[in-house]
């Protein structure tokens, strides 16, 4: 705080007249505020304070990005998901005392939506404003951060403490969404155009190389960075390394644990992929490609009633998810219930805006195992 403020002092002949040495130690002797150098330092809410109270009102009010005002949306839309989807009684749970708690036990999402939802009843709780943008960026959910700083602080007095913890959130949530707008800017302009998957390989390789060259690169979410390098990355091996480098640098990279998990299950490799599995899973109990990781993993172990749970949670969370409602009609099969794994397959087919592969069709007709249909996948 001392070196944020120790430059705003008034001209010397004002400090005089306040009592204002020029020295710094010697001011503090004053109590003078390090901001104004005229009014009495206001300690009633910190003891380490070093601004006057109006100085605080003046220095206090956040400043926010005006990227962060489109953010509003995505996370309404969010809220809405987990709020049909969060897992049950545990919702009952949703206080401000029991969120950190909640989060801590992998219910992160319901953590999340209870805090808001005493937001919305409330919109001048400061504290569980703060709690929000607190765990969502402890566990990587920066929209629910971003939205809560957005519309529930932005303005408002907070401690001097609290005022550098958010000020530091907010330039973390620039890095973020400088990543983001960097990834959607290369690739339009390396995919605009493209007809058809021919060339596709090779414009996955364009797009990586000039992501790559901002590894390192002050101002960009490298955690970000190297997800998206990992999604779009045209080589297996490469994909996972880069992953790998994700979750090195932020473990709540939740699907890029999953798509780690997968490769280990597609090569037969199941202790691995079930380690990775339970170490994401103990993170997050919510999230959707975790649950349908974990439901392939114990479907092809033979654990057919697990694994019909995990594609039933992963299927709610995110319908349109990728695989989700593949892996939920293989779980219906594999679990005897063919006939509802048939009219969900009808229902996605006749709606014609799924195409499902033709090893789905395959299984189900009896002429794959679930070992060859997720072994080499």
């Amino acid at each position: 705080m001392e070196n944020e403020y120790q430059n705003y002092g008034q001209s010397e002949t004002a400090g005089q007249e306040s009592g204002y040495t020029g020295n710094p130690f010697a001011d503090m002797e004053y109590g003078l505020c390090r901001k104004c150098r005229r009014r009495n330092i206001d300690r009633s809410e910190n003891p380490d304070s070093v601004l006057c109270r109006d100085c605080r009102e003046e220095l206090i009010k956040l400043r926010i990005p005006p990227a962060f005002y489109v953010i509003g949306a995505a996370v309404i839309l969010l809220m809405a998901f987990t709020f049909i989807t969060s897992m049950g009684g545990l919702r009952n749970f949703g206080s401000y005392n029991s969120a950190e708690d909640l989060a801590r036990d992998g219910y992160v999402c319901t953590a999340l939506d209870n805090l808001l939802a005493i937001l919305e009843e409330n919109p001048d709780n400061k504290e569980t404003a703060i709690k929000l943008a607190d765990l969502g960026m402890e566990y990587a959910y920066y929209d629910y951060a971003a939205y809560s700083i957005t519309n529930y602080l932005s303005g408002k007095e907070v401690s001097d403490y609290q005022y550098d913890k958010i000020n530091g959130y907010i330039k973390q949530l620039e890095n973020y969404y400088a990543t983001y707008d960097l990834y959607s800017e290369i690739g339009e302009e390396v995919f605009t155009g493209m007809e058809d998957t021919e060339d596709a390989e090779n414009l996955l390789d364009e797009f990586n190389s000039r992501m790559s060259q901002y590894i390192g690169v002050a101002g960009y979410d490298q955690a970000l960075l190297y997800y998206y390098l990992g999604y779009m990355s045209s080589d297996e091996e490469a994909r996972i390394a880069y992953f790998k480098e994700c979750i090195g640098l932020n473990p709540h990279y939740y699907d890029a644990q999953a798509q780690i998990a997968v490769y280990y299950r597609r090569r037969g490799e199941l202790d691995k992929a079930r380690q990775q599995l339970e170490e994401a899973y103990r993170l997050n109990k919510e999230d959707y490609s975790v649950l349908r990781a974990f439901a392939t993993l114990e479907l092809v172990e033979g654990n057919l009633e697990k694994g019909l749970d995990f594609a039933i949670q992963a299927y709610k969370i995110n319908p349109q998810g990728e695989y989700a409602v593949d892996t939920y009609i293989v779980a219906l099969a594999a679990n005897g219930r063919n006939e509802e794994a048939e009219a969900l397959r009808k229902e996605y087919t006749d709606m014609d805006i799924y195409v499902f592969d033709e090893e789905l069709n395959d299984f189900l007709e009896g002429k794959m195992t679930l070992e060859e249909y997720y072994i080499g996948e």
